[in-house]
């Protein structure tokens, strides 16, 4: 989450806008370097550099790259901490119903030790 707020606060510094979500420059990005929704083949997508960025947006520069940079990193990030936070809720979950690692192994041994007594 630090690195998104270092992002926020480039954009902030340099006087840029923060794309929305359905921006057609953030769409055309991700299509390229995800091969949104889904990559054929992830292990030949390309990893996105400053240069790729720009080539993308049709040969931006300058302040226009920061700004494609910091907007592309801002989705990423914000999309992987939706991620975890959906792991994690159903990580808790799980473990609700389930019950943790030393919970399960101490019901395990319980269950050997009744049997071997009995």
């Amino acid at each position: 989450m630090e690195a998104l707020e270092d992002f926020e606060d480039i954009l902030r510094h340099e006087d840029l806008p923060r794309w929305s979500k359905d921006d057609s420059r953030l769409r055309k990005l991700r299509q390229v370097f995800e091969g949104y929704p889904y990559p054929s083949n992830p292990s030949n997508s390309p990893s996105p550099s400053v240069r790729n960025v720009c080539e993308v947006l049709g040969g931006v520069e300058g302040k226009e790259a920061t700004e494609a940079v910091a907007n592309y990193m801002i989705d990423l990030l914000t999309r992987s901490g939706y991620l975890l936070d959906k792991q994690m809720n159903s990580l808790e979950e799980k473990h609700t119903r389930e019950g943790g690692y030393n919970e399960n192994l101490l019901k395990r041994r319980l269950k050997y030790r009744r049997t071997k007594s009995t």
